[in-house]
């Protein structure tokens, strides 16, 4: 009976031994799994630069040529995609952009499209704007991003001699529906005639076509602009002739311009030049000349001294 006792006994104690130690190994193994490992330096370098890597956004550069830029988030030009058939023109051939600060292959684009000479192509006789257009749901790399790009453009713009305006359009001028909103197309038009202000007709846009139709008055003549709702571009212009207004210019309005009115130059109207009125010309009416009316000059008139 006693054997029998001392057996259970010894029994009982391996059986607790056993659990304690299974309990300790649990513990451990549970406070090994929650304990974070130290991340090194070289760990935080490497996801620091991945993130780096990663689009951040797309800036759109319209003057005619279209050309968009992606960056990353260190604010650097990971590729260039053309919008247009001049934006690819201008970008055959041009290389090492690649990781390069974003404001700098900007400006660089901008001296190129001078050179190829699309600022001497004007909209009712003013030059185009340079619009840098924010693409929707982009991200800053930092709070001054786009102001600093416009900023080394307008030193551009002052090196090459050019009257265009750098007009930035961030993400407070994009609407949902990714067109720029009714008082940045505005903003636009009125950097396009280097106007303060001026009376706009209040009207809302269905935008069906993606165009702004704007209407508006300054100094009492009447504007009329076509803008771009996408990209930002002035498309058209035409306003109230004035005679006083000194700005118009032969491509747009070519009502009045000398190949539009022959009927003013000599070419068309011969009827009043001096080939056609031979009529009043001396070879024609010799009967007024000297050799005709010789009655007149001194050999037949004798009777005098």
């Amino acid at each position: 009976m006693k054997k029998n006792f001392r057996n259970v006994l010894i029994a009982s104690m391996v059986s607790a031994l056993s659990m304690t130690l299974f309990a300790g190994c649990g513990a451990s193994a549970k406070t090994a799994l929650d304990k974070p490992s130290p991340v090194s330096s070289e760990t935080v370098q490497n996801l620091s630069s991945a993130e780096g890597d990663k689009i951040a956004g797309t800036l759109l550069l319209s003057v005619n040529p279209e050309i968009e830029l992606q960056y990353d988030y260190d604010g650097l030009v990971r590729q260039l995609n053309a919008g247009n058939e001049e934006g690819r023109n201008l970008l055959s051939g041009y290389t090492g952009y690649e990781n390069r600060e974003c404001g700098e292959v900007v400006s660089e684009l901008v001296e190129k499209i001078y050179e190829s000479g699309y600022f001497s192509e004007t909209i009712g006789g003013q030059q185009k704007n340079i619009v840098l257009r924010l693409e929707k749901d982009s991200d800053y790399p930092d709070d001054d991003f786009l102001e600093e790009i416009a900023r080394g453009v307008r030193e551009t713009v002052e090196t090459c001699g050019i009257a265009s305006q750098a007009m930035a359009l961030g993400r407070d001028d994009i609407s949902e529906n990714g067109y720029i909103n009714t008082q940045a197309a505005q903003n636009l038009v009125l950097a396009q005639l280097h106007f303060d202000e001026a009376s706009f007709t209040q009207r809302e846009y269905e935008l069906d076509d993606g165009v702004y139709e704007l209407e508006f008055t300054k100094d009492g003549v009447e504007y009329e602009y076509e803008v771009d709702a996408l990209t930002g571009k002035v498309l058209e212009a035409d306003y109230e002739h004035n005679d006083d207004w000194k700005q118009y210019g032969d491509d747009y309005d070519d009502k009045y311009d000398d190949d539009a009115d022959d009927w003013y130059d000599d070419d068309y109207d011969d009827k009043y030049d001096d080939d056609a009125d031979d009529r009043y010309d001396d070879d024609y009416d010799d009967k007024y000349d000297d050799d005709a009316d010789d009655w007149y000059d001194d050999d037949s008139d004798d009777w005098d001294d």
